[in-house]
């Protein structure tokens, strides 16, 4: 903990009192820190992150952390898994 960036975490931390934290598991939460701490663009991550969110939520069960943050990855990696794209690609009528 005392070789982390004092100024790098704060940042992280704002950024996740942005997101639903309520809903989260404490192992989401830190998951998702130590995931972000190291992106130089929390705007990529921020994205990610609401994208994989959003299809969580069509999910009868949340994502274990390990298995949600490796989504956000694949994301940012630009190779998101079919599932996802099958999910954001829907027709959605209201």
């Amino acid at each position: 903990m005392n070789h982390l960036n004092f100024d790098r975490l704060s940042e992280v931390c704002t950024w996740l009192t942005t997101l639903p934290v309520y809903m989260f598991h404490g192992e989401l939460t830190a998951a998702l820190i130590l995931y972000a701490y190291d992106k130089p663009d929390l705007n990529a991550v921020d994205h990610a992150v609401r994208m994989v969110l959003n299809y969580q939520a069509s999910l009868e069960q949340p994502l274990h952390h390990q298995a949600f943050v490796e989504i956000v990855a694949q994301v940012m990696a630009q190779q998101p898994p079919p599932e996802l794209v099958a999910f954001l690609a829907r027709d959605v009528t209201h």
